[in-house]
């Protein structure tokens, strides 16, 4: 059986180039300027959250060499606190970035000398990698005054810049951040939002066409979409955003990961 954590330690990474591996729902490591980061890691399966369509890729006690990790805001398929502890014992030297107002959500959990909270707009440089925390909109833009409750992080490894949008929906200036930083490669969610699940307080995200309509207008080089795969009743059909890219944005180019693929990006000058 493929162990997909090993595999991370073990891959070199050539000189302008990220690896990224895609365990599922918004869950990525990317691996470049010997660097591993690890967004919105969701490897329990803890019988009191939502039933998974599929079992963790790798346990969270697996998940060594990790340099930074990265939650995007609280809900228990971001910042989960059964993938959290272990990691953080697994890579002793990881810093764990998160809003500022997730903060207190690890306490007890994530030794605090550990933990960065990060407020939207306000750059950061941990362990050489430059980081840019962005406002998210998952379904509002929330606690501005204490940085944003909801964010994505835009990194940079190695010539490459990198943006997980965590949760969110389009909101005024969010083109225009990706824009200014040169965003090489977008991962969004795609999963979208309607009134039923609105109703079952499933929060929306940006749908395919609205992901694809950012990447274009944005100008970001690759296009991965993502979260929209492991929870029944809060899923989507890929294939609709290919349809409307072939469609509308025919020279926008997007990147289907298959479930537990690694993936390297070369940069593109």
């Amino acid at each position: 059986m493929r162990n997909i954590a090993a595999e991370i330690q073990t891959t070199t990474v050539p000189r302008s180039a990220v690896a990224l591996w895609w365990f599922g729902q918004h869950s990525f490591v990317l691996k470049g300027q010997d660097r591993a980061l690890a967004f919105d890691l969701y490897l329990s399966d803890y019988p009191g959250n939502a039933p998974r369509l599929y079992p963790p890729l790798a346990r969270p006690e697996e998940m060594t060499g990790l340099d930074i990790v990265f939650c995007t805001h609280e809900h228990s398929d971001h910042l989960d606190p059964w993938t959290l502890g272990p990691v953080a014992a697994a890579s002793p030297q990881a810093v764990f970035v998160l809003p500022e107002s997730c903060v207190p959500l690890v306490k007890g959990l994530l030794p605090a000398e550990r933990v960065v909270g990060s407020r939207a707009d306000v750059p950061l440089n941990i362990n050489g990698v430059e980081i840019y925390p962005i406002p998210a909109s998952h379904d509002t833009l929330e606690g501005a005054e204490r940085g944003h409750r909801w964010q994505g992080y835009i990194v940079r490894l190695d010539g490459i810049t990198v943006c997980h949008t965590g949760d969110t929906i389009m909101y005024d200036g969010l083109i225009e951040r990706l824009r200014e930083r040169h965003v090489d490669v977008l991962i969004a969610p795609i999963n979208g939002r309607d009134y039923f699940r609105t109703r079952r307080d499933i929060i929306g995200n940006l749908n395919a066409r609205e992901a694809a309509d950012l990447a274009a207008a944005a100008g970001v080089r690759l296009l991965i979409p993502a979260h929209w795969d492991l929870f029944p009743g809060n899923s989507e059909n890929p294939g609709h955003l290919f349809e409307y890219l072939a469609r509308v944005h025919p020279e926008q180019p997007c990147h289907y990961m298959a479930r537990g693929e690694r993936f390297i990006y070369f940069a593109c000058r």
